[in-house]
């Protein structure tokens, strides 16, 4: 049975539980970790014509047949990025590594991109980024950090240099890597640190390569400000893109991790999980008040009828029969043990029992809980004490204590009626033929007398 006091602890467990699922929810972000490539991570990734993973490592252009240019591009499509929210306010962060190996040709690039497809004609210069129809086009939704490793055009800046291109392949910041001794098509491996903060809209580009000999190295670092909302709509792919120009180039991508600071859902959980605290605040506060005045409503009627039994109590008590206690009848039927059963009727079944009090064997009807309550035992304790005829069983004794509702009468051993009548010489002493027809009407009339009396009675 559910009670006021249970539906109190439940509503506070899920409160409790409510709030911890705010403050969990908070962390979700995207992050996934590539420390190599095989075919297994297959299914994560969108492979342009080409492309594949081969060797342990994102193999960007193709290397086989006539491979010159060409473009390709390898985009994570397990999971989208959430990069902005409808009114711009909130951005994600994000931070990546990754190791690239580039070997002579025309070079490639980290995109951020709400397309998949790879552009038409995109090779040479164009890195797999754009072609020269979407070059700049307002709808060209994509930003590259550019690995370049040739001279491609005249306003190209060198063979050698990264840049952070904005819808066009015209890098806004590019900065030339020759002089840190930093050389992206030399074969060996470079790796790559991006850090995005939505808050102050960084760009921080970390470049490192070590030496050939595996000793020392060269690191480089860069911020620059960009708001990626004002290029990106708000969900994007990652990947890479790459290209051939002349030559045949080799360009992959060897381990590659991606964490973000979700701050979108952290705002938006925040802002609805707060309301979602407030309105479970109030209702437990609704609940505890309706749960209080139910106890309150309950506890004076309660006290009404303890109070009605106890008036009735008094009244048994002062012309009735002896009130036990419970030890005292639990001692006379030894516990109430099977061995001691007479039988069961009447809504109850009946055991023997010896008080010592009165030396006296009486017959102890322990009433069910079931077929009555308290009120109604009571109120037929008090009706069958006032009652006294010689052939109606005598009431010695009652208990109401502990639970249990128990009626003490006086003991016959030669049972009932119906054993008499019913009876046989493998169950009794007494016979059937015991029962002449003169006796037998000695004790319809006697049925009778007392039946007239309790409808006098009444």
């Amino acid at each position: 049975m559910t009670t006021p006091r249970s539906m109190i602890l439940s509503l506070s467990f899920i409160v409790a539980s409510a709030g911890l699922a705010i403050q969990g929810r908070t962390c979700s972000c995207l992050q996934f970790n590539y420390p190599s490539f095989d075919m297994t991570n297959k299914n994560d990734f969108s492979f342009s014509p080409g492309s594949a993973i081969a060797n342990g490592s994102l193999r960007i252009v193709p290397n086989t047949g006539n491979s010159s240019h060409q473009s390709g591009r390898v985009v994570y499509v397990k999971e989208t990025l959430k990069l902005w929210n409808r009114k711009r306010t909130v951005l994600t962060s994000f931070g990546t590594q990754f190791t690239l190996n580039i070997l002579p040709g025309e070079g490639m690039a980290f995109i951020l991109t709400n397309s998949l497809s790879l552009p038409r004609n995109s090779g040479g210069q164009w890195l797999g980024v754009c072609n020269n129809q979407t070059d700049g086009a307002p709808t060209n939704r994509i930003v590259a950090v550019e690995f370049d490793t040739r001279k491609s055009y005249q306003d190209d800046l060198d063979g050698n240099h990264v840049g952070l291109d904005l819808k066009s392949i015209k890098s806004v910041y590019p900065y030339p890597l020759s002089n840190l001794s930093i050389i992206l098509s030399s074969g060996s491996d470079v790796l790559v640190s991006i850090i995005y903060n939505s808050t102050s809209h960084a760009f921080v580009l970390s470049v490192s390569q070590r030496n050939t000999s595996g000793s020392g190295g060269h690191n480089w670092r860069e911020s620059w400000p960009v708001d990626l909302s004002r290029y990106l709509l708000d969900e994007i792919y990652l990947g890479f893109a790459g290209s051939t120009g002349d030559y045949t180039q080799l360009n992959q991508i060897k381990s590659w991790n991606f964490t973000t600071i979700d701050d979108i859902l952290v705002a938006e959980r925040t802002r609805h999980g707060k309301w979602v605290f407030l309105v479970l605040i109030a209702l437990v506060f609704l609940v505890t008040c309706s749960s209080f005045l139910v106890l309150l409503v309950r506890r004076r009627v309660t006290q009404r009828r303890r109070l009605a039994y106890r008036t009735l109590e008094k009244m048994i008590d002062a012309h009735g029969p002896v009130r036990f206690k419970l030890k005292e009848l639990k001692h006379a039927t030894a516990n109430f043990s099977p061995h001691r059963k007479l039988g069961r009727g009447g809504g109850g079944t009946v055991y023997l029992g010896y008080l010592n009090g009165i030396n006296r064997e009486v017959a102890v009807k322990r009433v069910s809980l079931s077929s009555r309550g308290e009120k109604e035992f009571v109120a037929e304790v008090n009706t069958i004490s006032k009652l006294s005829h010689r052939n109606l069983v005598k009431l010695i004794g009652w208990c109401h204590e502990g639970g249990e509702l128990l009626l003490a009468y006086d003991y016959f051993p030669m049972g009932s009626l119906d054993k008499l009548l019913f009876a046989n010489a493998t169950t009794t002493t007494y016979s059937s033929s015991a029962l002449t027809w003169e006796r037998r009407y000695r004790i319809i009339c006697g049925v009778a007398s007392a039946l007239d009396y309790l409808l006098l009675s009444k």
